[in-house]
């Protein structure tokens, strides 16, 4: 049986390949069930500073849920379907470390509901964003309608749940729901070479740094202060923010006893 993702380790990155290139890597009951089980792999890792996320193909990053396993839902099994693929994408948004989704193709319905669960976005210049589940008369159920107003603000959110509309990787990035956009062959190194920069940093305080994001976020500003306040605690335990001090002191003395021009 093919497995729906593989994953590539280069160094301290790890890639994550959605592997359904044949449906547009879209999102099964198999491949969501998948993607938890990496999500265990990488909590109980320790090598791993940074993931990538893409698909396979070269025409999407993920169409969305596969439209297949939606036919002749009772109730309860939509409802089931719809939590469990929260839960899933809620721990790949919490992870303590940081994710970065490479959408080198178009991100719809849970495609875009996936993308939004990592904390970057780097697009390929002919990727498309929506959220077009109202064309089924449906609506999103990955958390689309938590995380697209967060990102893009209520009024563009809500015309684009409302209308289904697509969106240019260019319109994306402007309104701030993608973070760069570049040319579609360079979308993976361009994220992997992110990815890098961000694993070079204290682990620590990028943690710190993403748990007092979303405690802000989900519990309010004072919540998320004493979180901010509780991870600069942390970090000013650690050798590596004592060392980066310490060096910064020492350049800044030297440059001052060794005067330029």
């Amino acid at each position: 049986m093919k497995v729906p993702i593989s994953t590539t380790r280069l160094g301290s990155i790890l890639l994550v390949t959605l592997q359904r290139p044949e449906r547009a890597n879209a999102l099964s009951d198999e491949l969501i069930g998948a993607i938890g089980d990496q999500i265990d792999e990488i909590e109980r890792d320790t090598e791993t500073r940074a993931v990538v996320v893409t698909g396979a193909g070269t025409t999407a990053f993920c169409a969305g849920a596969d439209v297949r396993e939606l036919v002749d839902l009772d109730e309860a099994a939509a409802r089931a379907k719809m939590l469990h693929g929260q839960r899933v994408f809620r721990r790949l948004e919490l992870l303590p470390l940081p994710v970065i989704a490479a959408v080198n193709g178009h991100a719809l319905g849970g495609g875009l509901e996936l993308a939004m669960a990592c904390d970057l976005r780097i697009a390929a210049r002919s990727a498309r964003f929506g959220q077009p589940e109202i064309r089924l008369a449906n609506v999103p159920g990955w958390g689309g309608t938590q995380r697209l107003p967060r990102l893009v603000g209520l009024g563009r959110a809500t015309e684009m749940i409302f209308t289904g509309d697509l969106l240019s990787a260019e319109e994306a990035c402007r309104i701030g729901l993608v973070n760069r956009v570049v040319a579609d062959e360079q979308v993976t190194s361009e994220a992997l070479a992110l990815a890098e920069r961000l694993a070079a940093y204290s682990t620590v305080a990028l943690a710190g740094a993403k748990h007092a994001i979303h405690v802000g976020l989900d519990e309010g500003m004072t919540a998320g202060e004493l979180a901010e306040a509780h991870a600069v605690a942390t970090c000013c335990q650690t050798a590596a923010q004592r060392k980066a001090v310490t060096d910064f002191l020492n350049r800044r003395a030297a440059a001052h006893n060794h005067p330029t021009g």
